[in-house]
């Protein structure tokens, strides 16, 4: 898909149904499957809500919300690109239902992205209680990245190449670290160049 209004590129990304294009078992595992979708994700487009984005030239990450064609509330990261004409095209996103329902005892940043090149990573922000405001990470190979917390949401963007796992702060408006974690503890496959997760 491509397009000169980069919204209108993901929200048809998004509202494109889902269909299955592989279903195979999983050896070993009584009653697994592995399944491959192709499309979209069938997003009900008058429900597509952009709430926060992240630029860096010819590459955008877009915070979203939506309902699916079975009423569910889902929360993605978006990720687009622009070519040499200026067209927008949709690259990738990470997410998926729950939003800010989850619960932690500590502090937490609860990120989906995609790494190792063209890393983008967004979600929502678990404070407690504890009015965190600002999110860092660390990446193993020492890039660092930050956001300011803006209704409950962070979202990351980088050109540069992120290793992971990744080590998160959360401060809060004193600058106190009020909370830290590890994201992103699963090693990308060597068989693609590009992994997403939700963790």
């Amino acid at each position: 898909m491509a397009n000169s209004d980069l919204r209108q590129v993901i929200i048809d990304y998004l509202s494109t149904p889902q269909t299955i294009v592989s279903d195979e078992p999983v050896p070993g595992m009584t009653g697994w499957h592995k399944l491959q979708y192709g499309g979209g994700m069938g997003a009900k487009a008058e429900t597509v809500r952009f709430v926060k984005e992240r630029s860096l030239p010819r590459r955008q990450v877009h915070f979203v919300t939506f309902k699916d064609e079975e009423e569910r509330e889902m929360h993605f990261a978006c990720s687009v690109t622009q070519d040499e004409q200026g067209e927008w095209k949709f690259r990738g996103s990470a997410g998926g239902g729950g939003g800010g329902k989850i619960v932690r005892e500590q502090p937490w940043a609860n990120l989906a992205g995609s790494w190792p090149y063209d890393f983008y990573a967004g979600g929502y922000v678990i404070d407690n209680g504890l009015d965190v405001v600002r999110v860092r990470l660390t990446a193993s190979n020492g890039v660092v990245m930050e956001d300011s917390v803006d209704d409950g949401i962070v979202l990351f963007l980088s050109d540069q190449m992120v290793e992971v796992p990744l080590q998160v702060e959360l401060y809060d408006r004193a600058g106190n670290v009020v909370g830290n974690h590890t994201a992103f503890k699963i090693p990308p496959r060597q068989d693609s160049g590009q992994i997403s997760c939700s963790i």
